[in-house]
């Protein structure tokens, strides 16, 4: 009887893993100052749309591959809402190891679509509200009911993470917000946000996937005005979300690799000489799009 009761527990169990979904792993800081701080917060900063809104879990080991648990040392906090610390000074040898973390977020993470930029505001008054309810209010049937994670960037491109500036809110349920009053500057920048959805956001009228452009050359290039050039008729005029992933199925936010352009509106596009990783070279990519019910 107990090796059927320990085969039914496993049975349990592997359904939830194979479910979930794993991001890359992320190394953002080094143990040379006070420690190794891999925070939520800060990657969600450094690595803009890459990490879901609510990890189920977290991941640490050094960065040749140690588990976090194997190497005897004191970490506070480790969980997926607040990311992972090493301070130096709680240490028997007064020195942490360097580490990397990965979180395990839901399926539909990895599986989702982002929809298009929106800017519905300037800080020209109390500062620049991108709130979810009045996007939602401008934009109907744009924008996800649930969505799974934001981004925000200046208007001219730069990750929110960067500028240096203080937001409240900057989450997926409640949008994003900068306000003047609490910069030093005393102004805000003029920020774009947005979304993750979940993929049955996408499902309702989903275009096929298309790879008009390989990497061989600056990079992949799969723009919407190049695909509607090539593809008449295949995509409708304001596509609500676009899907990116690697022709072998990879989620384009798993590969580690940056984006010039991703967007609904405008496409998508990866240049090689942006890339870090050995070679430089993007990965070959394909796009879809969610259209209109009236599309259909």
């Amino acid at each position: 009887m107990k090796p059927q009761c320990l085969l039914l527990v496993i049975l349990l169990v592997l359904p939830t893993r194979a479910s979930s979904c794993v991001t890359r792993w992320f190394d953002r800081d080094d143990p040379s100052g006070v420690g190794d701080f891999e925070t939520t917060v800060d990657l969600r900063k450094e690595y803009p749309g890459q990490i879901c809104s609510n990890p189920i879990e977290i991941e640490a080991q050094t960065v040749d591959g140690i588990p976090a648990g194997n190497t005897g040392q004191i970490f506070n906090p480790f969980n997926a809402a607040e990311g992972f610390a090493c301070v130096n000074a709680a240490q028997k040898t007064g020195s942490c190891r360097d580490y990397r973390v990965r979180f395990t977020c839901p399926p539909e993470f990895c599986s989702g679509c982002t929809t298009r930029w929106f800017d519905r505001d300037d800080p020209s008054g109390v500062g620049d509200f991108e709130t979810t309810v009045d996007l939602k209010k401008e934009y109907p049937g744009q924008i996800c009911s649930d969505p799974i994670g934001i981004e925000a960037q200046t208007v001219d491109g730069i990750p929110a993470g960067n500028t240096g500036q203080i937001f409240n809110p900057f989450n997926a349920a409640e949008g994003f917000a900068c306000v003047n009053a609490a910069q030093k500057t005393g102004s805000c920048r003029d920020y774009r946000v947005r979304f993750t959805c979940p993929p049955e956001f996408c499902s309702g009228c989903t275009t096929r996937w298309f790879d008009r452009d390989d990497p061989s050359g600056k990079g992949d290039y799969e723009l919407t005005a190049d695909l509607r050039k090539e593809y008449p008729n295949g995509i409708c005029a304001e596509p609500v979300a676009i899907s990116v992933q690697t022709l072998d199925g990879t989620p384009a936010s798993q590969t580690g690799q940056t984006f010039a352009v991703f967007d609904a509106t405008e496409g998508f596009a990866c240049v090689n000489q942006d890339q870090v990783s050995e070679g430089k070279s993007c990965r070959d990519y394909k796009v879809r799009f969610s259209c209109p019910k009236s599309f259909c």
